[in-house]
């Protein structure tokens, strides 16, 4: 790899000489009640409440196991959703929800442990285990005239290395990130009968592997590997290649995310530093230092004009920075935190490992609430509306008011 023109080292930027992202910033870790990156605002002091039960758990459904992964939330053609819900047994649960309530339409089971989300397209969901099984069912869902159809397998792959990603369904295309490498298959849908439905299109290897979710931007997949790089891959009918990759001082391991309309790749690493990347010219713009595994996607997300940052990390902070790499406030939980955050009506939510669901005020990190659980919650929350759902090691989902 030493002599591949394409491997731009970012180690040549030592953050602990070349950059400071904390020099101006001094916090007690219980978030903080004015900062300077925002502006105050008339309703910098009114979280709307959008229900007198606020923060309160007004339904829950049991599983059959603990729940790693998030919850998938699906448009039904009727305007309707629909939550799936996968269990670390193997067990999947599509459910209606229908204004707060949570009733099961279908459960069936494949044969290994679902940790990670699944994808949804075109009435097909698409599930991976840890074990490399990837099972393509078709729902009956977003299908009109198949209201009454019941889940069926419509084909899967037993791939030889494990799976510990969320694949990625465009439509014509699922996308899996395996230990082994990057792989692609034939996913347009029309009916069963076709025989092409399922084909292996191309497989990427990745040198050292990868747990990392990979990230789609156009005709690229950017992706981060056991190898300490975060590659750019391009893709296009049946073939794929490395077109360029970044060295950090660690492994990446969570699915890297987009920032600043695009035009920047923000992604962690397990020693605990966080990457701002110019995608086009391929260059380092800051790099914000925790010192602590950041497992946690980050989240971007546009307040008073200017864009955020919000992750979690093993430490038990949960962070918030600007686009320029400062940090802005940060709150402390007793656990570590790996869900990606949800945000809503001003309120940033994020589950930990101490059991709690967060409700953190996103100007100011100031808690608004916690919800307590009796498990971990690994799984990012998911809202439909005034109401939040998420799943935990305690083998529930939960639905709580917001």
């Amino acid at each position: 790899m030493n002599g591949n023109p394409y491997l731009k080292k970012l180690k040549a930027f030592d953050p602990k000489t070349d950059l400071t992202v904390n020099e101006t910033f001094t916090f007690d870790g219980s978030g903080i009640e004015d900062s300077a990156l925002f502006e105050s605002t008339e309703n910098d002091n009114a979280i709307q409440k959008s229900h007198p039960n606020f923060g309160k758990e007004f339904t829950s459904f049991r599983a059959n196991s603990a729940i790693s992964a998030t919850l998938a939330k699906i448009s039904n053609f009727d305007g309707s959703i629909v939550l799936i819900a996968c269990d670390n047994a193997g067990n999947v649960f599509i459910l209606n929800e229908n204004q707060g309530s949570l009733e099961l339409r279908e459960k069936f089971k494949i044969s290994g442990s679902i940790i990670k989300r699944p994808a949804y397209a075109d009435g097909v969901l698409y599930i991976v285990t840890r074990e490399g099984m990837i099972c393509a069912v078709v729902t009956g869902l977003n299908r009109q005239h198949d209201t009454q159809q019941k889940a069926q397998l419509l084909w899967q792959k037993k791939l030889e290395k494990g799976i510990h990603t969320e694949p990625i369904a465009t439509g014509k295309l699922l996308i899996v990130a395996a230990l082994d490498g990057l792989y692609c298959f034939e996913a347009y849908y029309k009916n069963p009968k076709e025989k092409a439905i399922g084909k292996q299109l191309w497989h990427q290897q990745i040198a050292g592997g990868t747990v990392s979710t990979p990230l789609l931007d156009g005709g690229t997949i950017y992706l981060g590997t056991e190898e300490k790089k975060l590659v750019a891959i391009e893709y296009g009918g049946d073939k794929a290649r490395i077109s360029w990759s970044v060295e950090a001082s660690a492994q990446i391991r969570v699915r890297p995310s987009l920032a600043l309309q695009n035009s920047f790749i923000i992604f962690p690493s397990i020693d605990g530093s966080v990457y701002c990347l110019d995608k086009s010219q391929r260059k380092l713009r800051w790099v914000f230092i925790v010192k602590s595994p950041v497992l946690s996607p980050i989240f971007s997300l546009p307040i008073d004009g200017r864009e955020y940052l919000f992750f979690g990390a093993d430490d038990g902070f949960f962070y918030c920075i600007s686009e320029e790499g400062k940090e802005v406030w940060k709150y402390k939980t007793n656990g570590k935190i790996r869900t990606e955050a949800a945000y809503w009506n001003g309120v940033i939510y994020f589950g930990s490992e101490d059991n709690n669901l967060y409700a953190v005020d996103a100007k100011k990190g100031n808690l608004i609430f916690k919800f307590t659980t009796d498990g971990n919650i690994n799984g990012s929350p998911v809202i439909v509306d005034d109401r939040i759902y998420f799943g935990s090691s305690d083998s529930f989902i939960h639905g709580i008011h917001i």
